[in-house]
Parts: structure tokens; C-alpha cells; sequence
């Protein structure tokens, strides 16, 4: 689903939430309104995951057979951020759309951050038929996990089908002292 789609989603139930509380107590909501009123709470809930994890994930790109090595990663690094309790009262509390989309981009920086590792181990050349021609060029940096090859400081990803060959930097950072 489309971004702008989910953001009015989410927009929609948190203004009803809102108006509600402006009129009626939460605790009366609970109560003497609970069956609309946990209704409405489950569409939040719903709306707010759907939109967190498309701005969370969007544009990631993971190789399925990296999966198994990287969604650990991203789930701890989900569960010990704190973001999800923090995005969790941003709707419910504040119904703040605006504080929402800053925690799941921060969540996103988050992910990113927590990626790095897997996204560096599987860093190689990658090295296409221009490499061997008349006139070579030189191999452009490529990253398994992902699929991509850098250009102008950009992952692009590579044409699926396409032949190549990857060779696989190992990089390690290396200290000595000067002598």
C-alpha cells in the first residue's frame, strides 16, 4: 500500500480518537463505549504498524538468502531500541502524526545502522564485460546482500538475469604503529 494512503489511514483513526477523548473521558470510553472503543484501538494499531513499517523498511534491500542472518539483526535492534513503546503513546496518548513519522524514521536510521555489519561482510567488485574490453573500465563496488552496485555514491541495483562475476574484498581494519 502507498505511503500517502497509509498516512491518511492513520490520520483518519487518530482524529476520531481525538475528538472522542475531547468529548468523553478515556475511562468512559473503556467502559460504557468499550466494543467501538477497542475497535477504533485495533485500527489504530493496525494503521500505525502498517505505516511505521513501510517508512521503516522502505527502500531495504535484502537478498533472501541474507535473510536468515539479517532479520535477527533487525529485530533486536527493533526490541532494544524503545521506539515501538514510544511510537505506541504517540498515537494513543498524543495521537501526534508528526511524532510518529520521526520515530519510524529514526527507527529506519536505526535498522540502517544495525545492517551495516551484514552490508560490509558481503562487500566485493563487481566486474561486467566493459571491465575486459578494449578500452577496460574499472570494477564498480558491489554488495551481495543487496543486490547493488554503487554509482555516484548511490547503491543501484543490478539487473536482475544479468552474468557477472563478484570477487570478495575482505575488509579489515588493520592498525600499526609508525615507526
Amino acid at each position: 500500500m502507498e505511503t500517502d494512503v497509509l498516512r491518511n489511514t492513520l490520520m483518519t483513526h487518530l482524529n476520531t480518537l481525538s475528538r472522542n477523548l475531547a468529548v468523553v473521558p478515556r475511562e468512559v470510553l473503556r467502559t460504557q463505549y468499550r466494543k467501538p472503543y477497542y475497535v477504533l484501538v485495533k485500527e489504530i494499531s493496525t494503521a500505525a504498524s502498517a505505516y511505521v513499517k513501510q517508512i521503516a523498511l522502505a527502500g531495504l534491500r535484502i537478498r533472501q538468502e541474507y535473510l536468515p542472518e539479517a532479520v535477527p539483526v533487525i529485530n533486536n535492534a527493533i526490541q532494544a531500541s524503545g521506539l515501538l513503546k514510544q511510537i505506541s503513546a504517540a498515537a494513543y496518548k498524543r495521537q501526534d502524526i508528526q511524532e510518529i513519522e520521526q520515530l519510524a524514521l529514526a527507527l529506519k536510521k536505526l535498522i540502517e545502522d544495525a545492517l551495516g555489519p551484514i552490508y560490509e561482510k558481503h562487500l566485493g567488485l563487481y566486474l561486467s564485460n566493459e571491465c575486459f574490453g578494449a578500452s577496460p573500465q574499472a570494477p564498480q563496488l558491489y554488495n551481495h546482500v543487496n543486490g547493488c552496485v554503487m554509482q555516484d555514491g548511490k547503491w543501484i541495483p543490478l539487473d536482475a538475469g544479468k552474468k557477472y562475476s563478484f570477487f570478495i574484498l575482505n575488509l579489515k581494519e588493520h592498525s600499526q604503529p609508525v615507526a
